[in-house]
């Protein structure tokens, strides 16, 4: 991931992958690919930085919980 540092200082992303992938039970290099993807998407379009992780954390969020849905209707 280019540089992870926005106008707040350092960023711990890998905290930030390690709590959305406890919170939402899955394996963390599944929440890293995604996370890294949106936040990578993001930042290459962003005019202002400064809310880019917060962003991508909602957006990996959403992915996983839309993941976690289509699956459960292809079981169901």
């Amino acid at each position: 991931m280019p540089d992870r540092r926005g106008s707040q200082g350092d960023v711990d992303h890998e905290a930030i992958i390690t709590s959305i992938a406890q919170e939402m039970h899955y394996p963390i290099p599944i929440v890293k690919r995604i996370y890294e993807e949106e936040f990578g998407r993001l930042q290459a379009i962003a005019r202002v930085s400064d809310y880019l992780v917060l962003f991508a954390s909602r957006r990996t969020r959403d992915l996983l919980l839309s993941a976690r849905r289509q699956s459960s209707r292809a079981t169901a």
